[in-house]
């Protein structure tokens, strides 16, 4: 396991703030994409502009994409359970100090569009056989974990006084760089992207670059 001693940083993003940057893509694209997609790929490349990693360092970013709708059988009706597969997206950290990220986004999407790909090679035992696993990525500060809250439903939980203000997750992680997307404090909407990512050397840049993000969206 690696020896990081990651500083907590969290970034807020209004939801006009995304639909911004959705508009943006579109308009330059003509194509579409998520929030996540967006936060993800703001989250990556300026972790990397503010780690500044040496030359020719490969750098990677990997998220867990939902796989039930590639099931056959499909899953029993009322299943309520994990059902992922993750995906890696590997580069060198220069093109990421360099790239738009219109272009950051493009990487992301297409990852993800070789999802059923990927997924059927897992299931027939191609990675086995090649004695690779792709649920034991490369663990290291030049790994980037993002996932997703907001859809969990854990801020609608009425445990008798209403739904929660806000979720965050306790504890963080300490020695594996990771980005959490949960939601806004209520009754405000957007994403809060909390994170544990970087050592405190580089905390202020990472946190003055996506204070900047926000602020001029």
């Amino acid at each position: 396991m690696p020896d990081n001693q990651l500083e907590y940083v969290n970034v807020d993003i209004t939801i006009d703030q995304v639909n911004q940057l959705k508009q943006e893509f579109h308009e330059k694209t003509g194509q579409t994409c998520s929030a996540f997609e967006i936060v993800a790929a703001n989250f990556w490349s300026l972790r990397t502009r503010a780690v500044n990693f040496e030359p020719n360092t490969e750098v990677r970013l990997l998220f867990f994409a939902n796989c039930r709708q590639l099931l056959d059988p499909p899953l029993p009706k009322g299943f309520y359970g994990n059902c992922f597969f993750p995906v890696t997206i590997t580069a060198p950290s220069e093109l990421l100090k360099q790239a738009s990220i219109l272009e950051v986004i493009k990487l992301i999407q297409e990852a993800k569009a070789k999802l059923p790909v990927e997924f059927a090679k897992f299931k027939n035992g191609d990675y086995l056989k090649n004695g690779k696993d792709p649920f034991a990525p490369t663990l290291g500060y030049t790994t980037l974990f993002i996932s997703e809250w907001g859809r969990l439903g854990f801020n609608q939980v009425d445990y008798g006084w209403g739904p929660p203000v806000h979720m965050v997750p306790i504890p963080g992680s300490g020695i594996i760089p990771v980005g959490i997307m949960g939601s806004l404090p209520l009754p405000k909407k957007g994403i809060r992207l909390m994170t544990w990512c970087v050592e405190e050397g580089h905390r202020q840049p990472f946190l003055d670059l996506m204070t900047k993000l926000a602020s001029t969206i």
